[in-house]
């Protein structure tokens, strides 16, 4: 009895332990990091994670219901289910609210529909608002192919709070960050609703975002995540999972799906209609430079700006920077100014992974809301999405804008010539 009374003793004590970590990370500035935060791999730990991954890989079917809050006290929640080759059944709602959003692909098609009057979406302008409010759908390519389903349903921002773990993981996705993983180690064990579950704690891009992970002894799959995203501040998401059913028949009706009635098909805005359009006055700014002073727009007036937004929690703006850099560097004889704009890091962060990747091109580093908000409503990036492009003509006029990585070099190579410049070769 003593034995038994000392196991449980101890379980509880290495679950205080745990939480008083899990906080003192959370409550870390980035101003305070340190290397021990970056986290050394442990085979064993490593394992448990491989595990994880290699048991979703082979499962025929997944359902779980995953509860997504943060400190606010916001709350939304996802009944997922997953079954193999590429169908899933995804329905979200926020506390409090009894509208939900639907996503359902049958392996052939994705559909997105809503009961009732749809929420407003980010991708929306003010005339889709006005048209398209009740009975409509979205019909798109399916994401079998590859596509993620954490992705797709971030894009429309019905969600109070996003997903950690990105479901189409099942389909064998590896994943934006799995490139950037750190390390992984063991935090010991601790019991979620009364299960023993093996707690990891993984490091992705230098600690920039950390999970905590508990794994079921059971099954090897999650119960909780924890994710502490180091940014301009430290923000903390964390993600329950319950009602966890592996490899169970899911009904084939609960992929199956056709528009009611009177419904009629939507065509959402894309995420390039909220850009600034052609001919259109860039907004000027005053803003901090990563070196020291001010970063001025329009004294680059008489020169094309390649504009450039990112942040250092973007998986693709890590990828590009290099890239970025190295155009700069091959046509700064040619007239065109790269400029860079960060307002999403820490001034130490971000001048930190700015000397890791040697870059010398101008850079806006300034995390004020004046900041933020250019980008966010000056700029037309209302959804948020990193990295940011715009290329600007010597008299400040936007030529094109776009997001993501560029993979039509034409497309480049047509705008910077239009903004003035004689260029003859790729881009590429």
């Amino acid at each position: 009895m003593r034995d038994k009374i000392n196991a449980c003793s101890m379980t509880a004590v290495a679950g205080l332990v745990l939480e008083a970590w899990a906080l003192y990370v959370v409550g870390a500035s980035p101003r305070r990091w340190r290397p021990a935060l970056i986290v050394k791999d442990e085979i064993a730990a490593h394992g448990l994670y491989d595990t994880m991954i290699r048991t979703l890989h082979d499962a025929r079917s997944l359902s779980y219901t995953s509860v997504c809050s943060n400190p606010d006290d916001r709350t939304s929640t996802y009944r997922i289910r997953l079954k193999k080759p590429g169908s899933f059944h995804l329905e979200q709602t926020n506390d409090g609210s009894t509208k939900s959003t639907t996503l359902l692909d049958d392996g052939s098609r994705l559909w997105v529909h809503w009961a009732g009057d749809r929420p407003t979406l980010l991708i929306d302008t003010e005339k889709s608002q006005a048209n398209a409010r009740s009975d409509v759908y979205i019909e798109k390519a399916s994401l079998a192919a590859g596509g993620s389903i954490r992705h797709e349903v971030a894009m429309f921002g019905t969600a109070l709070v996003r997903l950690i773990f990105d479901p189409s993981a099942f389909n064998g996705s590896p994943g934006p960050l799995t490139p950037y993983l750190d390390g992984i180690r063991s935090k010991g064990t601790n019991r979620v609703r009364g299960e023993v579950c093996d707690v990891i704690e993984v490091s992705f891009m230098r600690a920039r975002r950390t999970w905590y992970i508990w794994l079921s002894r059971q099954d090897h799959l999650p119960r909780r995540f924890k994710q502490v995203d180091r940014g301009t501040d430290t923000r903390v998401t964390v993600e329950e999972w319950s009602n966890v059913t592996m490899d169970a028949e899911i009904p084939p009706k609960m992929f199956a799906w056709s528009p009611p009635a009177g419904w009629r098909q939507w065509h959402p805005p894309g995420l390039e209609d909220s850009l600034l359009p052609s001919g259109q006055e860039a907004p000027d700014f005053e803003l901090r430079s990563a070196r020291r002073g001010k970063l001025k727009l329009s004294d680059y007036r008489g020169r094309v700006v390649w504009l450039y937004a990112w942040d250092t929690g973007s998986p693709q703006c890590r990828e590009e920077i290099p890239g970025f850099q190295q155009l700069s560097q091959e046509y700064r004889d040619k007239g065109p100014v790269f400029l860079g704009f960060n307002c999403s890091d820490d001034r130490r962060l971000g001048r930190a992974f700015l000397r890791a990747n040697r870059v010398t091109f101008p850079t806006v580093l300034d995390s004020s809301e004046a900041a933020a908000r250019l980008i966010r409503t000056g700029y037309g990036n209302r959804a948020g999405i990193l990295p940011l492009n715009y290329i600007i003509d010597p008299q400040g006029r936007v030529v094109d804008g776009w997001f993501g990585q560029e993979q039509d070099a034409d497309r480049v190579l047509a705008a910077l010539r239009k903004a003035g410049l004689g260029l003859a070769q790729s881009t590429e």
